[in-house]
Formats: C-alpha cells, sequence, structure tokens
C-alpha cells in the first residue's frame, strides 16, 4: 500500500513539474505573436470625465475624486498610460483649471477621447493631455466664459432695483444684492470673464501651438464639430475610444497584446477597478 501511494505521488509531483516547465517555456520562450492569450503584463487606465465639472457633486467629474484616480494611475507601474474618456459640457471655471493642471502633472502618456461633448470647461480639461482624439460628430471648443445670475437680470440696464439687501463698501462689492444690473456693473462683469477667457485661451494656445490670431477667430465661445476641431488644430485626430486606446498604447511604447484596460472609478469611498 506505502509502495503504491510512492508511486502516485511521484507521478502527481512528474506532472505537475511538467506543467510549470512547459508553462514557463511558453510564456517566456515562445514568441509574443504566437501567445494571444498570454497574462497581459501592461495596463491602460480609463479615467472617466462625464457631467458638470464642479467640486458640489460625487464621482464623475469632481476634481478631487479625479484626481485621486490620476495619483492611482501614477502610482501602479504597470499601468503605463491613461485615456481620459470625456463626455462633458464643462463646469465651474476654478474646478476645470484645477483639473486642467491635475492632468498637466502627470508623468505618463494621457490621451483625451472625446465622446458626445468636450467643451468649455472639459476642453481645457482635454488641452492638458498629450493628445486629442475626438469623433467627426463631437462638440468641441466653447472656448470662454459665462456667468449665471442668482436672479432674473432686467434686459433693460436702468431698470429700478426691487430689493436692496445690502450696504457696500465699493461700487461693486454688492453687484448681485439687488434685482438688476446697471450699465456700469454690466461692464464691470464683461471684464470680469473677458480676464477668465484670456487665461482661457492663453491655455488652449500653449497646449496646442495656435497663434494668438488664429485664437482670436475661435475663442468667441461657440462650439466646433471633431473634423471642424482637426481642421483648427483643436484636436490631432478623429477616431473613437479604441483609437484613443491605441494612440495611448503607441505613446507609452507597449504592445495591445500585452496590455489589459481597465477602467478606474470611484464609488463611495473605495475606487473601483473594473477591466475591459
Amino acid at each position: 500500500m506505502v509502495i503504491k501511494k510512492r508511486k502516485k505521488l511521484i507521478i502527481v509531483s512528474v506532472l505537475i513539474a511538467t506543467i510549470l516547465v512547459g508553462t514557463f517555456y511558453i510564456l517566456f520562450f515562445l514568441p509574443s505573436d504566437d501567445l494571444e492569450w498570454r497574462i497581459p503584463t501592461n495596463k491602460i487606465a480609463m479615467i472617466e470625465i462625464k457631467g458638470e465639472i464642479t467640486e458640489d457633486c460625487e464621482g464623475g467629474a469632481n476634481p478631487w475624486a479625479i484626481r485621486k484616480l490620476l495619483d492611482m494611475a501614477e502610482e501602479d507601474e504597470q499601468i503605463k498610460a491613461i485615456v481620459l474618456r470625456i463626455n462633458s459640457g464643462g463646469g465651474d471655471a476654478g474646478a476645470s483649471w484645477d483639473l486642467y493642471r491635475a492632468v498637466q502633472r502627470v508623468d505618463k502618456p494621457v490621451v483625451a477621447s472625446i465622446a458626445d461633448t468636450g467643451a468649455s470647461g472639459a476642453y481645457l480639461v482635454a488641452v492638458a493631455a498629450d493628445e486629442i482624439i475626438a469623433t467627426p460628430m463631437s462638440v468641441i471648443g466653447g472656448i470662454g466664459a459665462s456667468m449665471e445670475f442668482p436672479f432674473d437680470v432686467p434686459v433693460n440696464a436702468s431698470e429700478e432695483a426691487e430689493e436692496m439687501s445690502s450696504m457696500p463698501s465699493g461700487e461693486f462689492k454688492d453687484v448681485f444684492a439687488d434685482y438688476r444690473l446697471n450699465e456700469s456693473e454690466r461692464a464691470y462683469l464683461k471684464e470680469r470673464l473677458e480676464s477668465v477667457q484670456e487665461v482661457f485661451s492663453a491655455c488652449v494656445a500653449e497646449s496646442r501651438n495656435i497663434s494668438e490670431e488664429d485664437m482670436m477667430n475661435i475663442s468667441h465661445g461657440g462650439w466646433f464639430t471633431g473634423e471642424e476641431g482637426l481642421q483648427l488644430g483643436l484636436v490631432d485626430k478623429t477616431g473613437n475610444l479604441e483609437d484613443a486606446i491605441e494612440e495611448a498604447a503607441e505613446l507609452a511604447n507597449v504592445s495591445l497584446k500585452d496590455t489589459k484596460v481597465v477602467t478606474l472609478r470611484i464609488e463611495g469611498s473605495r475606487v473601483r477597478v473594473m477591466e475591459e
């Protein structure tokens, strides 16, 4: 009985050793082209920027959440590149700038993939990437700034105020304290918006290598299609998400055959990694 058990043990050990040696040989000595099923050694991380960009929201386009995901992608040595999947019409100026700077600081290849929309603050975020890819019919651009008032503003600037709620130390300190805007206040707010637009335009001009003259023709706040954006230098290529992933792999100098695409998301207080 003991001899039979020893024989069985020897046979099992030999089989296990054979399997291990065979696996080792296949993974490390056979040409990679013959191993379409081999275990991926690299990753491309996809991070979604959807909806309004604001500090007030949770998940999607919250700068804090996206910064956390970018940091995670930076720290993971297997992640060789990042694809920003953008579908947003923009949001708060400060939050958009915060996200723009966060993407600029990433020390790995970043490709912005614009789905339906990548406009205003979302386009500002996109220009921080190394490459921008949009579909021919994507909405892009919207280079400018706007302001939403906390009350209905009469068309006639000379209309009397309906309500007074404060006493200011300066002419423009309580610009929103009553329910009208006079000519002086309107001119002041327009000047403030133009200052924000100048910063926005400067970021686009520097990142996209667009001349000051050309920027004047495209920074009117209107939007363009992805195809028009390609002609204007606002995007690098037209294509879909798969094209953006391929571009990210190329920039990172890795083969997609050896690369896994993972989506990083924050759900509640945890980071969730989803494999494609």
